[in-house]
C-alpha cells in the first residue's frame, strides 16, 4: 500500500471511531460537546497506544535482523 492509501484508511478509521463514539456520548448526555471530544480523545488513545507499542516492535526487530545480517556477512 502507498502513503496515500494509508492515509485514507486511518481517516476512515478515525472516522469509524467518531461515529460510535457520537452515538455513545449522545445516549447518555445528548447537549455536551465537551464530553464528546474528552471520549473520542479518550478512545483514539486508547486504540493508538497498542499500535505504537507494535510499531516500536516491529522496527527494533527489523533493525536488529538488519545489523545480525550484516555481522554474519562480515565474518565470512
Amino acid at each position: 500500500m502507498r502513503g496515500f492509501d494509508w492515509f485514507v484508511a486511518a481517516v476512515l478509521v478515525v472516522i469509524g471511531l467518531s461515529c460510535l463514539t457520537m452515538s455513545a456520548t449522545w445516549m447518555f448526555s445528548p447537549d455536551s460537546l465537551q464530553y464528546y471530544a474528552a471520549t473520542l480523545f479518550h478512545i483514539c488513545l486508547w486504540v493508538m497506544t497498542p499500535l505504537a507499542v507494535l510499531l516500536l516492535v516491529y522496527i527494533a526487530l527489523r533493525i536488529y535482523v538488519k545489523t545480525k545480517g550484516n555481522s554474519i556477512k562480515n565474518r565470512e
